[in-house]
């Protein structure tokens, strides 16, 4: 049976899951905002548009830097997940 989770490619610490934490909570609430934001000619949009650009790409650098650190192993379509409660790394396939 396969893990729902995905295949465990490494572990961060606890200070490396609490950055990753912090940025997932950010985009997604940014993300929430924006759906409330009627359209560019509101106030918040360009900040919104700015934040959720700014946000994203420390993201991923985030993702970028540790699976250079760990050499964890990709697969093409597939992304890396992370258990909060853990600090697993799981590598993801689409279904």
């Amino acid at each position: 049976m396969k893990n729902p989770k995905g295949r465990p490619v490494g572990k961060v610490t606890e200070a490396e899951r609490d950055e990753i934490k912090r940025l997932f909570e950010r985009k997604n609430g940014l993300a929430e905002l924006f759906k409330s934001v009627p359209g560019p000619e509101h106030p918040l949009y360009d900040r919104l548009v700015q934040d959720m650009g700014e946000t994203a790409t420390r993201f991923q650098k985030w993702w970028d830097e540790k699976s250079r650190q760990y050499k964890w192993k990709g697969e093409a379509g597939a992304h890396w997940e992370i258990d909060f409660e853990t600090c697993e790394i799981f590598l993801k396939k689409p279904r």
